[in-house]
């Protein structure tokens, strides 16, 4: 399920803002000049090569490329059974910026992203549909929970992505996907 918590960036046990509401989710965030919106997507078969789920999205792509100037896209994801999937998430979960803008869209499974913007950090729950945009140099971290199982469709205008470790602690504070996943089913 898709959701929004906004959190004092000292304390990561109080939110002041929980919100499912999608419309709500992307008024909150575009406040941030980030992107949030909901897309109904076709079926992804599961035997699908890459490119055919590039194909079978082409519409979508060809207005997201439009919609965000990027050029550059990919699928990225994660299963259950990705090698050394416990050290990937713990890299992903650190606090870090990258130089270049970067779009998502959601094509199965659900993530967490988190937002260091001001004194405040976003944690926005993102599942199937769901296109989240990070701007360059925003501090921010992801957490695809203990048994990832996602696909995305990322874009960008960079060849690869480089993030730059900050030196913050802050992502140590925050509840985790399991913590928080449980908390929006409820």
């Amino acid at each position: 399920m898709s959701f929004l918590h906004v959190y004092h960036e000292a304390d990561g046990d109080q939110s002041l803002l929980m919100t499912q509401d999608p419309e709500r989710i992307g008024l909150e965030l575009v406040a941030n000049q980030i992107q949030f919106r909901r897309y109904t997507l076709p079926p992804l078969m599961p035997s699908a090569t890459a490119d055919a789920v590039l194909d079978q999205h082409a519409a979508i792509i060809d207005e997201l490329c439009q919609l965000s100037g990027c050029r550059r896209v990919e699928l990225r994801g994660m299963s259950p059974v990705y090698p050394d999937g416990d050290l990937r998430r713990e890299l992903l979960s650190t606090e870090s910026r990258s130089a270049s803008e970067n779009w998502h869209l959601f094509l199965h499974g659900q993530a967490i992203f988190y937002l260091h913007l001001g004194y405040r950090v976003y944690v926005v729950g993102c599942e199937r549909g769901d296109l989240i945009s990070i701007p360059a140099n925003v501090p921010h971290w992801f957490d695809m929970g203990p048994q990832p199982d996602f696909v995305t469709l990322s874009l960008s205008n960079v060849e690869s992505h480089h993030l730059a470790e900050t030196t913050s602690d802050i992502a140590q504070r925050f509840p985790r996907f399991e913590a928080l996943v449980g908390d929006a089913a409820a």
